[in-house]
């Protein structure tokens, strides 16, 4: 199992992290302070991906006024794990007037791999968040569209310890045409965004990407359906860009 935490406040002007720790092969690199008054920290994996027996659990408190993006090294890929799952846990709690982009890049899931994911995401009435989640069919340049066994996830968001955003996602290929209607739709990948703390939402246009945007009970949701997963992953930056 491996392990990361981190904490951030705001500390003379900017957002600083205040306690870390991890274990491999998970890390932090340094903190980048930004122009615009966020703090960019990126999520590091010394490993090629997520192996056959791999589990992380993950954890972030965003102090009170902080300003914090969330970035990854690369696209998370999930290797061949046989009849083992690998495991995913993310906790996410920000204090008041915190704001938070997380941007994780998408995940890629290869042939026979079969992955498991729980993301709590903990806010209050003035946190701001901008949450995204993207998934490739596979590696469909090398003919494994759909050739994993197993990926399910589920998300949820509370304010103030009360649901308002749940997303439960269970594509088993065998079970069901994931190029369907429901699923991919005939593409090649798909995306959920989260937005909670902003209003007047608009989104961002893209010739490569169908979008639609739902009014939750609190805040929006954006659902992604497009060919080219870099085009989905810059969507979201942009998005990001408009909003702030």
């Amino acid at each position: 199992m491996s392990t990361l935490y981190m904490r951030t406040a705001y500390q003379n002007g900017r957002t600083i992290m205040t306690d870390c720790s991890f274990s491999s092969p998970l890390k932090i690199a340094k903190p980048f302070y930004r122009d615009d008054g966020y703090t960019e920290l990126m999520i590091m994996c010394a490993s090629p991906g997520m192996l056959s027996g791999d589990r992380f659990d993950i954890r972030f408190d965003m102090g009170e006024n902080t300003k914090t993006i969330i970035s990854t090294q690369s696209y998370q890929k999930l290797y061949n794990s046989g009849d083992e799952t690998v495991l995913q846990n993310v906790q996410i709690h920000a204090e008041e007037n915190a704001e938070l982009f997380y941007c994780p890049y998408p995940a890629i899931p290869f042939a026979k791999n079969r992955f498991r994911s729980n993301m709590e995401i903990a806010l209050k009435p003035s946190s701001r968040l901008l949450f995204g989640d993207i998934l490739s069919c596979g590696r469909h340049g090398m003919g494994e569209r759909f050739a994993f066994s197993g990926y399910t996830s589920r998300t949820i968001v509370s304010i103030d310890g009360k649901p308002v955003f749940l997303d439960a996602v269970r594509l088993i290929p065998h079970e069901a045409a994931l190029s369907g209607i429901g699923f991919f739709e005939g593409y090649a990948c798909q995306g959920l965004l989260y937005l909670y703390g902003y209003e007047n939402v608009s989104l961002p246009e893209s010739a490569n990407i169908s979008a639609a945007l739902t009014k939750s009970r609190e805040g929006y949701s954006v659902r992604l359906l497009s060919d080219d997963t870099a085009a989905v992953y810059q969507f979201l930056k942009d998005l990001f860009l408009m909003l702030k």
